[in-house]
């Protein structure tokens, strides 16, 4: 069974996207924009096993990691797309379940996991590996058929329900995909009943 993971993406501590597409619920939108701690929230009460916090480089997202980690009662994890040595090390001192990094720092971080383009897989052995993380680079799930031993998560698809459930019936190594902005919306069955329920939650 594929587990499917919302990503939070933080800039300077804030949330970089917010619900939003649905007609009638700016409100409710509103409400979240830019606090990642309702987000993360949010994403707990809609049964979410785990989260994803994509960071920048800032003190302010490492800090609010710290903060939504001390929050919620399910596991959180972490990706970065940066080589800062600095922040590596600062990320290496946090308790995080996984920890996500680019390839070429997979050895500043213990424990961590290895990021890989789509684009660059060729250069690699994923045999080295016991789980990587494929970024699609936001192209569609078309034709993937990766052998190894590797476990595979990906990062970056374009991907919808229908798409979550033809991978339950693909020869792949692939158990988990971290939803990015296209979980913000109505590209999932259920979600557009989510906004409904959160609506009247919130008396908006």
């Amino acid at each position: 069974m594929i587990l499917a993971i919302p990503t939070i993406y933080l800039e300077k501590g804030k949330s970089k996207y917010s619900i939003s597409g649905l007609p009638g619920f700016e409100k409710l939108d509103s409400r979240f924009k830019n606090n990642p701690m309702d987000l993360a929230k949010l994403f707990r009460e809609e049964n979410n096993k785990s989260i994803l916090i994509q960071i920048d480089e800032s003190e302010e997202s490492l800090n609010m990691v710290l903060q939504v980690r001390d929050l919620l009662d399910i596991p959180i994890q972490l990706i970065t797309k940066s080589n800062n040595k600095s922040l590596l090390k600062e990320i290496s001192e946090v308790n995080i379940r996984r920890v996500f990094v680019p390839i070429d720092s997979i050895y500043t971080i213990q424990y961590s996991i290895p990021t890989i383009k789509l684009s660059t897989i060729s250069e690699y052995d994923l045999n080295e590996y016991s789980r990587v993380m494929i970024d699609f680079e936001n192209t569609r799930l078309e034709n993937i058929e990766y052998k190894g031993k590797a476990k595979i998560s990906i990062i970056n698809s374009i991907c919808n329900t229908k798409d979550l459930i033809r991978m339950n019936t693909m020869n792949t190594n692939i158990d988990s995909v971290y939803l990015g902005k296209e979980y913000y919306g109505i590209h999932f069955a259920g979600q557009l009943l989510w906004r409904i329920a959160e609506k009247a939650q919130f008396a908006i």
